[in-house]
């Protein structure tokens, strides 16, 4: 068939696609609709009837299977990120059971591997981003944001329905105000911090809409959306939903300083914080004849009803926490514990005894039954332990300052004799410091001592240690529940456009943060409000999901290309062939551990340096991932944006290969995957290229390249140089 026949070929089967077009809403309702009948023979499930249909319309042909060693590569890497070894390439190869594919994705999913591989996705979309400042400074994100990443890893491998992850993510201190396991789903609120508080309402405004919905509502921020029917005021009314959260860091078992260890946490801090409309979205003109109530924007007609939440005592007044009071008694036991003289044993005792009355009467007043009898003698009692402290601490502080004072007078004197200017001068400052803590300490004596002689009263002082409003909006949670609701016509469709763009390298709709009219069209409208209706009905499980995309006939094609399929459709766009894509750098980077057998598979915990890249054994996941503070080699393979990542770029560029090349990672790597294979394999190099070619690349070599992989030995004699051709192979980083 000539270019001219193809070329009309095309528009006639367009111009009957077109008639045909199935009427895709995606501003109303979710409706499944009916399974195509196409796919005979060849579907095997109802994902494939829907592709088979395009390509039937478009007079398209199916490609046949992908061989069991490429969908078996493809797969592990699709679930798990991690290739499959020697050991399972053989196990399923040899598995000519009717179950066989099914097993291997079962195993996938339940894998540790698979919540560290798809959070990392949905970290993409989420915006994850690790803390970015200097010091005590506070940037972009939080200090300690990794619980946050620590919960998605967590909750997709216990297959935590999608919608229930968006619900804590939104609101887990609302609904869930004394889990602090769940509360740390609120680092998706946490990140969006940004020091003008504006800005800070925009990000979350703006990403909330992009990732959850779809919809670019931060278009309508300045005047009316120029393309949906979004206005002004439903921006404003969305932000009024975030308008009363703040952030702040909560203590955690073990560790009571915040700044070493803690955990990052939306919070309501008013239940009257009010937005008004920016007059042409401009801060410095707020519009404040009309307050903006919060809702959602009017074009959904949902339900938006928030109610006023009273929280439980543990969440507004987290230092009464138990394990913060047990964390105090132990910093005061082990202060006792490591005093040597009498008066530093005294000063830690009073401490402890003062503490424990404290602790005591906290109780007494959680109970309700302050300004009783009981209270009042709790408390005079506790003002005189308080005294006695203070008391005993100052006589310590005292003691020290004397003899500090007695050895820098020592010292001074001895640089005199020394006659040396500079240690004079030196030995001075010093002497003059320590005579100065001496006095103060002395003043702070007297004023204890006098203390003790006052007349005893009930005015104790109390804990350091902030209460928060006892009060939640519910803003946030009536949002949640109307985002998860079977009404809402973009949560569930959004989601499984994600995940289909994960598995296949082009999402059903290509704009995957715009589901609008300014958005691209999707290439299979009736499959994606099939696939979300589907995703709904099991629970939203994505695990469900996963399993019904990588077990159908489409997705089990050959990525071999077919001219006939390509002149009609160049792009691939109806799936005629499985797409190839290329690895992201992450797992580049985890596959040259993983496949030479040094993969650290450690989970959680704080993030690791990004300067410790190249030295780590850690998953990518767990590494630094911050403005400046990036991974260069996952970078080079098209790394994820710290500002937005809800689609990465594909490329292929030169210094991919000199990454790879020239990486002390991979150098290290194929030295040790070397000296394991040599004991495998011994002096047999033919053994050795088959076994290199099975690790690497998850296949045997052609005759061509076994010829030249023997030869390339016999001249160069290092097997480890092989092994680092390989890891720059094209097969290594495509994923087909």
């Amino acid at each position: 068939m000539d270019f001219f026949r193809y070329v009309l070929l095309v528009l006639l089967t367009l111009a009957s696609l077109s008639a045909k077009e199935y009427d895709w809403q995606p501003f109303k309702p979710v409706v499944r609709p009916e399974v195509p009948t196409a796919g005979n023979g060849w579907a095997k499930n109802d994902i494939d009837r829907f592709v088979a249909a395009r390509q039937q319309t478009l007079n398209l042909s199916h490609r046949p299977e992908a061989s069991k060693g490429i969908w078996l590569r493809r797969v592990h890497l699709d679930l798990t990120g991690l290739a499959p070894t020697p050991l399972e390439q053989a196990e399923f190869l040899d598995d000519d059971s009717p179950d066989a594919y099914e097993t291997v994705v079962d195993k996938l999913l339940a894998s540790p591997a698979y919540g560290e591989r798809w959070g990392r996705h949905w970290m993409d979309v989420w915006r994850y981003s690790d803390w970015a400042g200097y010091k005590n400074e506070l940037r972009d994100s939080q200090r300690h944001i990794w619980h946050w990443r620590d919960w998605i890893v967590e909750s997709l491998n216990q297959d935590k329905g999608y919608d229930q992850m968006l619900r804590e993510m939104l609101a887990a201190d609302e609904l869930y105000p004394e889990d602090t396991q769940t509360i740390r789903a609120t680092g998706y609120l946490a990140r969006q911090y940004f020091r003008n508080r504006d800005q800070w309402m925009d990000n979350v405004v703006t990403h909330t809409a992009q990732g959850f919905l779809g919809i670019t509502l931060g278009c309508a921020k300045c005047h009316e959306h120029k393309y949906d029917g979004f206005t002004m005021e439903d921006y404003y009314a969305f932000r009024a939903i975030f308008e009363s959260y703040q952030v702040r860091t909560d203590r955690v078992p073990g560790e009571l300083d915040t700044l070493k260890l803690g955990m990052p946490r939306a919070y309501d801090s008013s239940i009257s914080a009010k937005t008004y409309l920016f007059d042409k979205g401009d801060e410095r003109h707020p519009l404040k004849d009309k307050e903006i109530v919060p809702g959602i924007p009017a074009l959904f007609k949902g339900k938006y009803a928030p109610k006023n939440l009273t929280l439980p005592n543990a969440a507004y007044q987290p230092h009464r926490r138990p394990f913060v009071l047990d964390g105090l008694r132990d910093e005061a036991r082990g202060k006792l514990a490591e005093a040597t003289t009498c008066i530093e044993k005294e000063a830690a005792g009073k401490n402890l005894e003062a503490l424990e009355a404290l602790l005591a009467i906290e109780a007494i007043e959680g109970s309700g039954k302050k300004d009783s009898e009981e209270w009042k003698a709790a408390a005079t009692q506790l003002v005189r332990l308080q005294r006695e402290s203070k008391l005993a601490d100052a006589k310590a502080k005292v003691e020290t300052a004397v003899l500090t004072k007695d050895q820098t007078e020592g010292e001074f004197l001895k640089a005199k004799d020394g006659k040396d200017k500079a240690a004079i001068a030196k030995s001075k400052r010093a002497m003059d410091a320590a005579i100065k803590s001496w006095k103060d300490a002395e003043k702070a004596l007297a004023t204890a001592q006098k203390a003790m002689e006052a007349k005893l009263d009930s005015k104790y002082t109390a804990r350091e240690g902030k209460t928060y409003s006892k009060l939640s909006s519910g803003r946030r949670s009536a949002l949640a529940e109307w985002l998860t609701g079977r009404e809402n016509p973009l949560a569930a469709r959004v989601a499984a456009n994600h995940i289909w763009l994960r598995h296949f390298g082009q999402a059903i709709v290509p704009t995957v943060n715009e589901f609008g009219s300014f958005g691209k069209k999707p290439s299979h409208p009736a499959l994606l409000d099939w696939l979300a209706a589907e995703f709904m009905e099991t629970d939203w499980s994505m695990k469900s999901l996963h399993k019904l995309i990588v077990l159908s006939a489409t997705y089990r094609q050959s990525s071999a290309s077919d001219e006939r399929n390509a002149a009609i459709d160049p792009d691939n766009t109806y799936l005629w062939k499985m797409p190839t894509r290329r690895m992201e750098g992450e797992i580049v980077r985890d596959n040259l551990l993983h496949l030479a057998g040094t993969l650290d598979r450690e989970m959680s915990g704080p993030d690791i340096p990004n300067t410790e890249a190249q030295t780590s054994k850690r998953r990518s996941i767990y590494l630094r991932h911050a403005h400046e503070k990036l991974v260069e080699f996952v970078q080079i393979f098209d790394g994820p944006k710290v500002t937005e990542c809800y689609q990465r770029d594909q490329t292929v560029q030169p210094h991919q290969a000199l990454a790879l090349a020239n990486s002390r990672l991979t150098f290290d790597q194929a030295k040790t995957l070397a000296r394991k294979m040599d004991k495998q394999c011994g002096q047999d190099d033919g053994k050795f290229v088959n076994q290199a070619f099975r690790w690497i690349l998850a296949r045997m070599p052609t005759q061509e390249e076994q010829a030249l992989c023997r030869e390339y030995l016999a001249k160069e004699n290092t097997r480890k140089n092989l092994l680092m051709v390989l890891f720059n192979h094209n097969d290594f980083v495509t994923i087909r």
